[in-house]
């Protein structure tokens, strides 16, 4: 399966560059590189791939917060191992969690409701009494609430969708060699391509994006039905009026 050394190789292979090239490399102003082209490459392959989780692919995520607070901010949430990897130098766990399916208080399941149905039930639920928390629901896009308050500090348990942490010396095997090495290394191309808007060989070669989208929306039409019914973390597809 494809590291990170090999997608920055295939990278610098699509740009016909050299590996010390210095399309990806950030000045200071005075002449000076900051941040060299690698170091660029490596950025928006971990941004493809965590955009990969948000989109296309599932990522099973299990995370725990402890808090008395009624709001649970997913990036607060430490991600637990959801499963163990069937080989070595393999990164296939979550390491945060952005869309919870299921939430837990202690040792007792909550039941999902919406806002909207909460406040119907009851107009005035944000001034009840701390309690022994029942129901919970979205708020916002990386928060959840509990309801009632907890009255005392509360082990959370969220289970859900996640993206996996930056690739490095271990391989990414959640998806196929010949599909990282295609679709995270042109998207890391595609943005390459933007950054040098000036340099007309480069320029011509956004079309990239294009082979990023292909993927993602062939990845999306394989999830499974029920990731994809409205209120699950995959509805919208990742490109919309595509295929899929």
């Amino acid at each position: 399966m494809a590291t990170l050394t090999q997608l920055t190789d295939e990278v610098i292979r699509l740009l016909n560059e050299a590996t010390n090239g210095s399309l990806g490399e950030v000045g200071d102003g005075s002449g000076n590189v900051i941040i060299d082209t690698n170091t660029t490459i490596a950025d928006y392959l971990n941004e493809a791939v965590k955009e990969s989780c948000r989109t296309c692919l599932y990522v099973p995520a299990k995370g725990t917060v402890t808090q008395t607070e009624h709001i649970i901010n997913l990036s607060e949430v430490s991600c637990l191992p959801a499963y163990v990897p069937t080989a070595t130098n393999t990164v296939n766990d979550a390491t945060a969690i952005w869309y919870t399916m299921s939430v837990m208080a202690g040792s007792t399941m909550l039941t999902h409701c919406s806002e909207p149905t909460l406040r119907a039930y009851n107009p005035n639920y944000e001034a009840d009494a701390a309690g022994t928390p029942k129901y919970w629901f979205r708020q916002g896009d990386y928060s959840i609430q509990v309801y009632p308050r907890p009255t005392a500090s509360t082990v959370f348990t969220l289970w859900g969708a996640g993206t996996v942490g930056d690739l490095g010396a271990d391989t990414l095997t959640i998806i196929p060699d010949d599909l990282q090495l295609k679709m995270w290394a042109s998207y890391a191309a595609y943005k390459l391509a933007l950054k040098n808007t000036d340099d007309p060989s480069v320029a011509q070669r956004a079309f990239w994006s294009n082979w990023y989208n292909e993927c993602r929306m062939r990845l999306w039409g394989q999830l499974d039905h029920f990731l994809k019914l409205p209120g699950s973390p995959f509805a919208i597809p990742p490109v919309l009026g595509g295929q899929g």
